[in-house]
Formats: structure tokens, C-alpha cells, sequence
């Protein structure tokens, strides 16, 4: 019976840090969604249209995935976490993009560039800003901004993979509204 307690408890802590943390990262694409549009209105020759438009439907439609998940996960649905993992996965996917792009010092050809370079503390920030901050870590060769992205993608992937996590989804009691399937 204490296992059972003990395994229940890790499985809501780690429940509850996985919603937290993906409540924070649809969060982070909102407010990077709201500052690449605001930025675009205020002056439309400095951003690029369609990488603009692109990266702001990219945060909107990752802010839905990661809300969605941390709904369905605090309601103890398992989908809920894997709408999480894949929303991670793609973060964390965009993420080491950014820093092979980097890395590689890829430049499109098109001659893209967005905001002024920002020192280190700066891009830390702006790479935390979901899809819009990893688009910019992307064109400006930030590796602070895509390391910064790819760490939290990844944190938050392995918080919504653990086992605990799933088990906590798998022993949802009968009372709770849906199929335990």
C-alpha cells in the first residue's frame, strides 16, 4: 500500500510540474505571437511577410497544443500528454534547428534579418519566446537563443514522458468523465 501511495504522489507532482511547465510555454508562444505582430505593424519593412506570418500561426497553433495538453493532462487524459510530447518534440525540434543553423552560420540568401544582435541575457529571453524567438534565433545565428529553446523544449518533453507522468494518467479513477482506454 505505500508503494501504491508513493507512485501516486511522484505521479502528481510529476503531473502537475508538466502542466506548469506547458502552461508556461503556450504562454511564451502567446507573448512571442503578440511581440513578432506588434513589431510587424509598427514597422513592416523590418520584418519579412511571410516568415512573419508563418512563425506567428506556428506560436498560435503551438500556444493551442500546449494549453489543450495541460488541460486534458490535469483532467488526468492521457492524450493530453501525448498533445504535450509532440508539442515538445517540435519546440525541441525547432530548437537544435537553430543551433545547426548556427552552427553551420546558415544564411537563406534572401537577406532576412530581424532585430539587432542582442547580447546573451537578451537572446536567453527571446529564445524562451516558442516558435517566433526560435524563427529569430534561426536568422540571427543566436546560439544563446536556440540553446535556450532547445533546453526548455527539451525539459519539457521529458517532464510530459516520464513514467510517472504516464502512470498518473493510466490510474485516473472510474468517477473521472471518459473512457479509461
Amino acid at each position: 500500500m505505500v508503494v501504491l501511495e508513493t507512485k501516486s504522489k511522484s505521479g502528481e507532482v510529476a503531473a502537475i510540474v508538466t502542466v506548469c511547465l506547458a502552461g508556461v510555454a503556450a504562454a511564451a508562444n502567446l507573448v512571442g505571437a503578440v511581440i513578432l505582430v506588434r513589431s510587424f505593424l509598427n514597422d513592416p519593412g523590418e520584418l519579412d511577410d511571410s516568415l512573419t506570418l508563418f512563425a506567428a500561426l506556428g506560436a498560435l497553433v503551438s500556444m493551442f497544443a500546449f494549453a489543450y495538453g495541460s488541460l486534458l493532462l490535469a483532467r488526468r487524459d492521457d492524450i493530453g500528454r501525448w498533445v504535450i510530447v509532440v508539442a515538445a518534440g517540435a519546440q525541441l525540434a525547432l530548437g537544435v534547428l537553430g543551433l545547426l543553423a548556427t552552427l553551420v552560420n546558415y544564411d537563406s540568401g534572401y537577406g532576412i534579418h530581424w532585430f539587432d544582435s542582442e547580447p546573451v541575457v537578451r537572446s536567453i529571453l527571446i529564445g524562451l519566446g516558442g516558435v517566433p524567438g526560435t524563427v529569430t534565433a534561426i536568422v540571427n545565428h543566436s546560439w544563446a537563443a536556440a540553446l535556450s529553446a532547445t533546453v526548455f523544449g527539451g525539459l519539457v518533453l521529458l517532464c510530459a514522458a516520464l513514467p510517472w507522468t504516464a502512470a498518473y494518467t493510466l490510474a485516473r479513477p472510474v468517477e473521472v468523465v471518459g473512457p479509461n482506454v
